[in-house]
């Protein structure tokens, strides 16, 4: 009724607007639990919050992590490291907002919450220096032996970029300036230097038995398409022990191909660094092209596979 709109206050249709502060309103439906409904309230004001900072974003922040040596672009064994790494770090918490005021009426509860934006730009800034001082030290480790020994200690940085991306994607939503942490020469050297050492890993692919024999000469070239270099014979630094077992169906005028997979990747000491199993698919009207489609899906699922061993087994 009027008595009640008029008791409304401002900020419910009207969020303040304060340099330096951004502001978040929510609404929730009071279902007998009002506790509830304001707590609810309070979670979407967080999200409108941070969808009001987004909607003055323009561009992307997320800097390109990956380049390899030659051709300037990311192999796919590159890339599948950079976005593991990336899916195992949540985006960065904004600590700093918080509940600013609540109304509630006989059927909605409205929640308030305000950010101080150069509070939270200054702890997110203090977070990323904290990361960049552990790269260093990472970076600072003696490295020597064979290609893989050498990477192995350089690994954790691999997460610690991911959470420095993470900050900076959160600092420059919140930032006046707009601008995320800037990385050093000696930051980006490192991790080129990074992902250099994962692109020249050597890969030897070898057959479990005769009939994944048969697709050994295809599965090198799907991991040869992921950017793996496959050795035949001689030193290698990373083994793929594949069986694989194929079938195919012919259903509607398509082929369908089936490649089940059990993969071991073992380190040149003979230690195995994990293990699993899929079945890859592929569809074509053509039985050749839905095979073909097959082994590439197993190859992906394969440098998905290495990227993960890289980012959380192998240090």
């Amino acid at each position: 009724d009027k008595a009640q709109q008029a008791m409304r206050p401002d900020w419910i249709t009207q969020p303040p607007q304060q340099s330096g502060m951004a502001y978040g309103v929510g609404s929730m439906e009071i279902y007998g639990d009002q506790a509830a409904a304001v707590k609810r309230a309070a979670e979407l004001a967080r999200v409108d919050l941070v969808s009001q900072l987004k909607v003055t974003v323009t561009g992307d922040f997320s800097s390109s992590t990956t380049e390899t040596s030659g051709t300037g672009r990311a192999s796919e064994v590159q890339r599948s490291v950079t976005n593991y790494a990336r899916s195992q770090v949540p985006e960065a918490e904004l600590d700093e907002v918080v509940q600013s005021d609540s109304y509630v009426d006989g059927t909605y509860a409205y929640v308030l919450v305000e950010l101080n934006r150069s509070q939270a730009a200054a702890r997110l800034r203090r977070d990323v220096d904290s990361i960049d001082e552990q790269i260093m030290d990472i970076a600072a480790q003696s490295r020597g032996g064979e290609p893989l020994q050498q990477l192995t200690p350089l690994l954790p940085a691999v997460k610690l970029f991911a959470q420095r991306e993470r900050l900076s994607e959160r600092l420059a939503l919140v930032s006046m300036n707009r601008q995320g942490a800037v990385m050093s020469a000696e930051l980006r050297a490192l991790q080129r230097d990074i992902y250099d050492r994962i692109g020249a890993l050597r890969v030897s692919v070898v057959a479990q038995d005769s009939d994944s024999e048969a697709m050994r000469g295809p599965m090198i070239e799907a991991l040869t398409d992921q950017g793996m270099k496959i050795q035949n014979g001689g030193s290698y630094d990373l083994e793929f022990q594949i069986t694989a077992d194929q079938t195919s169906k012919q259903q509607s005028g398509n082929y369908y191909a089936f490649l089940d997979c059990r993969v071991t990747i073992v380190d040149n000491q003979g230690r195995a660094l994990s293990s699993f199993s899929q079945q890859a698919k592929g569809v074509s009207g053509l039985k050749k092209v839905a095979l073909q489609k097959a082994v590439q899906s197993a190859g992906s699922m394969m440098a998905a596979e290495l990227a993960a061993t890289l980012v959380d087994d192998l240090h």
